[in-house]
């Protein structure tokens, strides 16, 4: 481990500098593209199980299991989804209270 000295110290440099020219690095999908695509995502999962459940009611051969357990998964990732919207929204109304 080397040891901390004055040059290597200074060598760091600031994100957050108050030079209000400098922007900070695009480093990927934001968070609202990454919930649109999780919300796709059990849109996807629910498509997916309905298509299953009707297969298994119409007399096809699938699986009940896998229409089960799709179901199940559907299911618990829509109750997920429902939860973290539930925070966002707790947190929004919590930054709307803060005096400023």
């Amino acid at each position: 481990m080397d040891p901390i000295t004055l040059k290597s110290i200074q060598a760091i440099p600031e994100p957050f500098a108050s030079n209000s020219s400098k922007a900070l690095p695009s480093s990927g999908p934001g968070f609202g593209d990454l919930f649109k695509h999780a919300v796709e995502q059990v849109n996807h999962m629910q498509h997916q199980a309905g298509r299953l459940e009707d297969a298994v009611a119409q007399g096809e051969s699938v699986n009940i299991h896998q229409a089960v357990i799709a179901g199940e998964k559907a299911g618990l990732s829509f109750r997920l989804m429902t939860q973290v919207r539930n925070k966002l929204v707790d947190a929004y109304e919590e930054i709307m209270r803060m005096q400023v």
